[in-house]
């Protein structure tokens, strides 16, 4: 009886100490901020290294951009929907593809970042979920920037919504979801090189299969439904709903981004953290 009671005395107590499993990679991302912060001001830096103008890519990028897809779609093409006036629907345009760009990209560097990082992969200092972790913030803070030019020129436009108060959620449950699905392939990766290749693809498909320059309404009935199987076009349809038009989205696009977001963030830390080890046998 005395040794069942303290086992079951040294159960509960480690179960206190511990943290629950949906907590624990919210834990050891805080525990280590600080060494994720200066990977990712390092990561930055290392990226504009050797350019005349350096970090001003970081907002220049998005200008170029957004100064683009002016010219096509108000010069050339000359196509927009009949409700929306011509620079407004320029931003509605780039509020989707800010953020679908900057996951592409930081789908694509996280995936490959633990085979470019195999010095640390066993690393106690600095976590292995940290590395991919890394490539995820460093899309958010282009994200954050390109958003603010948005932000900025909805203003120029005359428009001011409440709505912006909720884009940092939209934003987060964004990053979760690629943090989820970075854990996951970045594993992979390190057995599968075809990923790589893959994504490319994959990142094409979900370019053409997005309402970026189109509303859902514009599409038919039979082929509007086709849009909901794409997960990114709940975040898309949310960030262009919030930011330019001023609204909420509707509820099962709410319900959407929260369910993938959560979802895939929970899922990529329970895999990466049962897998992580036999994984790293083939790094």
């Amino acid at each position: 009886m005395k040794i069942n009671f303290f086992y079951s005395e040294a159960i509960g107590k480690k179960m206190r100490e511990e943290p629950t499993f949906i907590f624990s990679p919210i834990t050891l991302i805080w525990s280590r901020r600080h060494l994720l912060f200066a990977a990712v001001n390092t990561s930055l830096r290392q990226r504009y290294a050797g350019s005349v103008l350096g970090l001003v890519w970081i907002v220049l990028g998005p200008l170029l951009l957004l100064s683009l897809y002016a010219a096509i779609y108000l010069v050339v093409f000359r196509v927009r929907p009949p409700d929306m006036e011509p620079g407004l629907y320029v931003l509605y345009i780039f509020s989707g593809l800010v953020p679908l760009i900057n996951f592409s990209q930081g789908l694509m560097l996280a995936t490959t970042s633990l085979s470019a990082d195999k010095d640390i992969l066993l690393n106690t200092v600095y976590p292995a979920e940290l590395v991919p972790l890394r490539e995820v913030v460093v899309s958010l803070v282009t994200l954050a920037i390109g958003i603010g030019i948005i932000a900025v020129a909805t203003v120029f436009l005359g428009q001011l919504f409440w709505t912006w108060l909720l884009v940092p959620v939209v934003m987060a449950l964004l990053a979760m979801f690629l943090t989820g699905i970075a854990w996951i392939l970045s594993l992979a990766n390190l057995v599968l090189k075809d990923i790589q290749q893959i994504l490319t693809y994959v990142t094409i498909l979900l370019l053409v299969a997005s309402p970026i320059a189109y509303t859902p309404d514009m599409l038919p009935s039979s082929l509007a439904v086709l849009i909901y199987f794409n997960p990114l076009a709940y975040f898309v349809i949310s960030f262009q709903s919030l930011i330019v038009l001023g609204m909420l989205p509707p509820w099962p696009i709410l319900l959407g981004i929260s369910v993938f977001g959560i979802g895939s963030f929970v899922l990529g830390a329970y895999v990466f953290s049962r897998a992580k080890t036999v994984f790293f046998d083939y790094a």
